[in-house]
């Protein structure tokens, strides 16, 4: 359907951060951008959010094209929007992401991406845009939320043991967190599993918005 408007809009980008625990670190999705603008540089995958499509669907569907993985659970984390964050036109983009368990998953890159690799994300690469920024706001989002509540939902198996929860917490605060399963029950968002000494994460309550205050 035709869109006419009085006064310029800004355009609207969708972009995705895809973390996962490997060999002792965090690391995050990159691509390689193929074309213009900032071609050769890192970026997260994303694109344009076309009219009729959901920004989540919009941000599944940029990292398939861009890096050929699907099916991943994306929550939305926050959006950028400052001026001049992209040469081509007044540009605000909304960012989803994940932490999950990926160890199998093989990215390639395709559409706009030349390459797609993880990267640490405590030290990225020269990134394209304003990913230098956004990538540090990912990275304290997860501290947060690993020094003030617990993360691993998508990581962590069904059931799991405190040694598992713990491992994860210190790999991400790169300290000891020895109350994090405490500090999860406490909360509610952990309950024990079927069999002692395991525990699980609380189930979502669905009554709540199509967003999470603790996305990791």
């Amino acid at each position: 359907m035709p869109y006419t408007y009085e006064y310029p809009r800004p355009a609207v980008t969708v972009d995705a951060a895809i973390l996962r625990p490997h060999k002792g670190r965090i690391e995050i999705l990159l691509i390689v951008r193929g074309h213009p603008p900032f071609p050769g540089l890192n970026a997260l995958p994303g694109g344009f959010l076309e009219m009729d499509e959901e920004p989540s669907i919009g941000a599944a569907r940029e990292l398939t094209e861009e890096t050929g993985l699907s099916g991943v659970p994306l929550s939305p984390l926050f959006g950028a929007g400052k001026v001049g964050r992209d040469p081509r036109s007044r540009n605000i983009t909304l960012v989803f992401g994940t932490l999950l368990k990926g160890d199998a998953l093989e990215p390639k890159g395709g559409d706009d991406a030349a390459r797609a690799d993880w990267f640490q994300l405590a030290k990225p690469p020269k990134m394209a845009f304003d990913h230098s920024t956004i990538l540090d706001e990912i990275h304290q989002s997860l501290l947060w939320q690993a020094r003030t509540a617990v993360v691993g939902r998508n990581v962590l198996p069904g059931e799991f043991a405190e040694p598992d929860l713990c491992n994860l917490h210190n790999l991400i605060v790169d300290d000891h967190d020895d109350h994090c399963l405490e500090r999860g029950l406490r909360l509610g968002l952990i309950q024990p599993g079927g069999r002692q000494g395991l525990f699980r994460f609380a189930d979502r309550n669905q009554a709540c918005p199509d967003w999470t205050a603790l996305p990791w």
